[in-house]
């Protein structure tokens, strides 16, 4: 089954669930134009959640994706503490930023059982997973009527998810902007680019691939039709439309950078995830202490980076972005979809002769 059937998607594109940058505007934007709108729902309460997924209902009626993070990775220790090193240079942002002191961090993501309770309560058509999934979540989400997709970033891990019952995996290169998805193993060993992970992956499953990482335009979309997906989720490609919820500074960096500026980095989270270097992030990395477990890690700068992004300060900024950034188009999100699709055809029409 092809993913636009599966789906019932006019067009074979997903919008990526970017948790902190999407919008209900962009999420309804993508669907009404025929894609697969995506809000990433990790850190919303329960009843934060089900009014947004009200918010979008009102802009369309088309079918539409709200992406959990795995159970697994809400689960902490609480009684962690941050390194002495990291601690000094943490209270040293936070003086300069004229914050008050320095609170230990807690959870911030879920709890996503309550958010699965919600989704399937409102019906959503299509919800994905991050980190892995349950199989007894698979089953809810069948019983209900709707469709399930995961991120996998291996061979091994998409041959897991379709064995959970997984409608469709999304296979996410190395290049790829944001959290890795990977849910087993070395991290290390998972950074696979998406040329190469996406038709392996093709070849081990018998259920729909979506490749994801690195695709901002035409070329990636037709590339990885070739390489036998029949579909693509683009992240970054929607990060310079304004309906994204991204601060204008996180813009404007992207719109200056290249690829060599992104990196993998566990020091901004505690877990994997490819983003813009900066000042925080080299700081952080130069210390010789293991960051906190994630989400902890994270927790930790939520207060600096609130205020960093009032102050249009890049420096302590999570900014992610995948390797495709310099190809970064400001565009509504419904006219970057349209020439998605419009050159897309073109080029396979210009292939053809």
């Amino acid at each position: 089954m092809s993913i636009r059937a599966l789906l019932n998607i006019e067009h074979p594109i997903i919008q990526a669930p970017m948790a902190g940058a999407c919008t209900p505007a962009l999420v309804a934007a993508v669907s009404n134009g025929g894609g697969l709108g995506s809000l990433g729902a990790a850190p919303m309460k329960p009843d934060v959640l089900r009014a947004q997924i009200q918010k979008i209902r009102a802009l369309t009626g088309r079918p539409f994706n709200i992406n959990l993070f795995a159970p697994g990775s809400e689960r902490f220790d609480a009684d962690a503490m941050p390194g002495k090193a990291a601690r000094a240079l943490l209270e040293k942002y936070h003086q300069e930023l004229g914050l008050g002191e320095l609170r230990m961090p807690s959870g911030i993501f879920g709890p996503a059982e309550q958010q699965l309770e919600v989704l399937l309560e409102e019906k959503v058509p299509v919800i994905s997973f991050h980190f892995g999934v349950a199989a007894h979540h698979v089953n809810a989400i069948h019983a209900a009527g709707l469709k399930v997709i995961c991120s996998a970033t291996t061979i091994e891990e998409a041959v897991h998810l379709e064995s959970l019952g997984c409608d469709a995996v999304i296979a996410q290169g190395s290049e790829a902007g944001g959290h890795r998805g990977t849910f087993m193993g070395d991290f290390q060993r998972a950074l696979i680019g998406t040329m190469a992970l996406v038709p392996q992956i093709v070849d081990a499953v018998s259920v729909p691939v979506i490749a994801a990482g690195g695709i901002m335009d035409a070329r990636g979309i037709v590339a990885c039709k070739a390489l036998g997906a029949s579909g693509v989720q683009m992240g970054t490609a929607f990060l310079g439309c304004h309906e994204s919820g991204i601060p204008g500074v996180w813009r404007e960096q992207l719109k200056a950078s290249s690829p060599s500026r992104t990196t993998v980095t566990t020091v901004m989270s505690g877990k994997p995830a490819r983003g813009l270097a900066n000042r925080y992030i080299q700081d952080m990395e130069a210390l010789e202490e293991a960051p906190m477990p994630y989400p902890l890690q994270y927790a930790l700068s939520g207060a600096i980076r609130k205020k960093a992004a009032q102050q249009g300060n890049p420096d302590f900024l999570a900014m992610w972005s995948g390797q495709g950034v310099g190809m970064l188009q400001e565009l509504p999100a419904a006219e970057l979809l349209k020439a998605l699709v419009t050159q897309t055809r073109l080029l396979l029409a210009e292939l053809d002769n």
